[in-house]
């Protein structure tokens, strides 16, 4: 994904489907090799559930034990070698500051990862003033004393000069005090940074989530379970599939947006998921059984997938890496035969398959319990 795209998913709540991603701009994502960065994978783990100067009643229960949770899924299932954690009266404005400046920062270069993650509280998405709250930031004076999303944006570049980036953050909260919503800042708010840096956060934009829910889904993906095709990496794309695909039925869809291809890999050296084994028919309990193809295989040099509905949507062609659909995506340069399709519509995980036999433009959603594509016809 590059500059000026962002994989944003919406869902409208109470009506019939979940939209697809949407795009400041969409030019077709090139196929790239996957090779992991072969430096240090070093992660900043901050979770704030207590602040000395907010009352008790707007305490985060959950925001300390889910970095709790991602930092022990980053060193002993995602293979990080230095993983730095930040808890309530640790994670002062300074704190954090000095971690990045001190920590972290020593330890990466153009060869190494970096992921940031923060959960707890935030103020002023709705306000124009996207602000992350620190342990002793004050709601008088949250810009002043907390972490400004412009200046942390540049304090991270500046102190954490890594080569590839990942901020995951949990900021976007029900609680409001004195008349103020915390609402942090949204994936889609940060501004401009880097190449190779992907921006991640557990909700929308002014859409609180569920406090506990992302979390343990985060630290499960990057873990190894979004590892869809089982190459002992999670990449860019898999990563926020697997997290749209496990939140959206419960309705909060996380965001993605930066500038970064589908294929840059966050973790490495991970366990994929199981493979479920189930002793049914082929096409009942395990989905649509895949269909046989006789003809003669030749090259398809490309086709456009078109999504009517859903999220996570994907198309898995043969011999080719996952293509994220929000809402369409290109497979190229692939052998004629059938093509694996996935996504959540009405919150609820669909697949089905497609023949490509020709080149073209495929229109693609739910026929009935399955998904299927037609040839378009505009």
């Amino acid at each position: 994904m590059r500059q000026g795209q962002t994989y944003a998913f919406a869902k409208a709540l109470g009506q019939s489907a979940l939209a697809g991603a949407l795009f400041a701009s969409a030019p077709a994502l090139a196929q790239e090799r996957v090779v992991a960065p072969t430096g240090n994978y070093v992660a900043l783990v901050i979770g704030i559930s207590s602040y000395a100067n907010l009352p008790d009643e707007v305490e985060l229960d959950y925001a300390r034990a889910d970095a709790a949770k991602v930092a022990d899924s980053l060193r002993n299932d995602a293979d990080f070698t230095h993983v730095f954690q930040l808890g309530d009266g640790e994670a002062t404005r300074d704190g954090i500051l000095a971690a990045m400046r001190d920590q972290a920062g020593p330890l990466v270069g153009p060869q190494d990862v970096f992921v940031l993650y923060f959960a707890g509280h935030g103020l002023g998405a709705d306000l124009g003033l996207p602000t992350f709250f620190a342990h002793d930031s004050t709601l008088q004076n949250g810009q002043e004393d907390g972490l400004e999303l412009a200046t942390f944006a540049r304090e991270v570049e500046a102190t954490v000069p890594a080569g590839t980036t990942l901020i995951v953050t949990d900021a976007i909260h029900p609680q409001t005090l004195e008349g103020f919503a915390f609402f942090g800042p949204a994936a889609g708010e940060w501004p401009k940074m880097g190449r190779n840096t992907m921006v991640v956060s557990a909700s929308q934009s002014r859409t609180p989530g569920k406090d506990g829910a992302f979390g343990t889904t985060f630290g499960e993906a990057i873990g190894g379970q979004a590892d869809t095709n089982r190459d002992t990496m999670v990449t860019a794309s898999e990563l926020i599939a697997y997290l749209v695909t496990e939140m959206a039925p419960d309705g909060q869809i996380p965001v993605a947006a930066g500038d970064f291809s589908g294929n840059m890999v966050v973790s490495r050296g991970v366990t994929p998921p199981a493979e479920e084994v189930v002793a049914v028919a082929a096409g009942t309990a395990t989905g649509p059984a895949k269909p046989t193809f006789d003809a003669p295989s030749r090259e398809i040099r490309s086709a456009k997938f078109i999504w009517e509905e859903g999220a996570g949507q994907r198309v898995t062609c043969e011999g080719q890496q996952p293509e994220q659909c929000e809402p369409s995506c290109y497979a190229r340069r692939f052998p004629s035969g059938a093509c694996k399709l996935d996504a959540v519509v009405d919150g609820v995980q669909m697949s089905g398959w497609v023949v490509i036999t020709e080149e073209g433009r495929y229109d693609c959603g739910s026929r009935g319990p399955e998904l299927k594509c037609e040839a378009s016809r505009r």
